[in-house]
């Protein structure tokens, strides 16, 4: 019989919130019926509902290690809290009758089969011929045509408020941030399907609202050493914050240029070309596209059979966006390439949608897909299913292996890919370290060499920074290996790195997960 344990009930549910409920259904006995299938790949009942007919829930074991979770109620979480108490049901080990799989079952594993038969047809047929060019309908090129010569019309938009913006200096709209002409252009270029530029769009608008907030100056000067701020003063002698946050609005401004100078040649040399498929140019992304694991693996960007180990996982809420992201960095153990996974969840969804978590052991993965990037930085990595094997000491020394042997070695990519305009101003490192310690009132790691670089936290959570000293052996912190975030500390005007796992020769110790 099968069992799920509890950290796999609270890893696998959507929130808190729908492990407790689930729970409950199950303590409360509301399950009236618990029912498996004779070759132990189906397990269903019908449990009390709200109204007068039962629910009928299952869990589909057919694809080992990706259980399929349905229910007949209309929650929109999923798994939903009567699949979550299905679960709390086979944990305690109550019995369950064995029962025929239902035809609808049957039905929808079929249907399931056909796709990935399909699917897999076409893979094999564009892996035989690379060339052979995708078809597209007639309506569906059409479609994405006129999608274009649209963004076109949005940029041209976009130009002509920044040359107003420019041309009467950035400094003296900031007296007028919080005119609604500027709000009425963010919500305009969402209609020009310019999603991505809408959003450079509202953080240069939120920069802008700053400058004169009294509050957030406030923050900033209480946050930062007493030395920094006079760094500030020195480099901005008139009003250092508001300066300060000038040149952030600034840097924004000049994002939204890039875009609207190189998206505007290329989207016209899309039309010119006749070809409106998405292809690798990261600009396709920065505009708002979205893509498809399929279209990935049409150009290219896929690899089979991959080992992947987690280094790093962090949760963060975009405020401009209205959405977590939660961000795992992974080592590939073939190649020690460090990419991550990203998993977005917008706050008014966060009732309904699984959110990712810390993953302590390691994944293959058959099939896994990159997205565009430039060159030397960290791809966005995604897939459909994955193993999950033990994590073992063979593969802490593999991953040790990978690391640089000095800070010289990645500080000068780090630099090329932090000054990137479009860049996020974090690009994973691993590297060795002598040992770990304080200069003055700075947190500093030094090399073997005796180079050292500056630790700080990229964002207000410092709880990395703070586990560093609160190790339970000062051993943790000489003579191991660093994962941390490189990142341009704009206030500093230097690259610092964040702390987030120190592997030693035997495991790898999160500073925070």
């Amino acid at each position: 019989m099968r069992t799920f344990d509890e950290q796999a009930i609270v890893s696998i549910a959507p929130n808190a919130n729908a492990v407790s409920n689930g729970r409950k259904l199950s303590s409360g006995n509301s399950f009236v019926k618990r029912m498996k299938s004779a070759d132990d790949s189906l397990y269903f009942g019908e449990c009390k509902g709200s109204g007068k007919s039962n629910y009928n829930v299952s869990i589909d074991f057919e694809k080992e290690g990706e259980p399929v979770f349905r229910c007949s109620c209309p929650s929109r979480q999923f798994p939903c809290k009567h699949a979550i108490g299905l679960m709390f049901e086979m944990k305690e080990g109550k019995s369950f009758e064995t029962a025929e799989i239902p035809q609808d079952i049957l039905d929808k594993r079929n249907k399931i089969e056909a796709r990935e038969k399909k699917k897999a047809e076409r893979e094999i047929e564009k892996e035989q011929n690379p060339d052979k060019p995708k078809k597209t309908s007639a309506a569906s090129k059409a479609a994405k045509t006129k999608k274009i010569k649209k963004q076109i019309e949005g940029l041209d938009l976009l130009k002509d408020v920044m040359d107003q913006i420019t041309g009467s200096g950035v400094a003296a709209c900031a007296d007028k941030a919080f005119d609604k002409k500027y709000d009425e252009l963010a919500k305009q270029l969402g209609d020009y399907y310019l999603p991505g530029v809408q959003i450079i769009f509202k953080r240069f608008l939120k920069s802008l609202r700053t400058i004169k907030n009294e509050a957030f100056i406030e923050e900033i000067i209480n946050d930062y050493p007493k030395r920094y701020i006079d760094e500030l003063r020195k480099d901005y002698p008139n009003d250092y914050i508001e300066e300060y946050l000038l040149s952030l609005a600034v840097k924004e401004l000049t994002k939204l240029r890039y875009i609207e100078k190189r998206a505007r040649d290329y989207l016209s040399k899309k039309l010119e070309s006749d070809s409106t498929n998405p292809d690798d140019n990261i600009l396709y992304e920065a505009l708002g596209g979205v893509w498809k694991l399929e279209e990935l693996g049409e150009i290219g960007l896929k690899k089979d059979n991959v080992s992947l180990v987690e280094l790093s996982f962090i949760s963060e809420y975009d405020d401009v966006k209205a959405e977590y992201i939660d961000k795992g960095y992974w080592i590939d153990l073939d190649t020690g390439d460090i990419n991550y996974t990203a998993n977005y969840c917008p706050l008014k969804a966060k009732k309904y949608i699984q959110r990712d978590d810390s993953f302590f052991g390691k994944k293959f993965i058959e099939k896994l897909y990159f997205y565009p990037a430039n060159e030397g930085e960290n791809r966005r990595i995604r897939y459909e299913s994955s193993t999950d094997e033990a994590l073992d000491i063979d593969d802490i020394k593999k991953i040790r292996s990978f690391a640089k042997k000095s800070i010289s070695e990645f500080l000068k990519p780090a630099k090329n890919i932090l000054k990137a305009t479009l860049s996020d101003n974090a690009y994973g490192v691993l590297f060795e370290f002598a040992k770990i310690g304080t200069n003055g009132r700075d947190v500093v790691v030094e090399d073997k060499e005796g180079k050292q670089i500056l630790l700080r936290a990229m964002t207000k959570d410092k709880t990395a920074m703070d586990s560093i000293f609160g190790l339970p052996s000062k051993d943790y912190l000489k003579n191991q290996v660093l994962f941390g975030l490189a990142h341009y500390d704009s206030r500093l005007k230097q690259i610092c790195v964040e702390p987030r796992s120190i592997i030693t020769d035997n495991k790898i110790l999160r500073l925070a997960y």
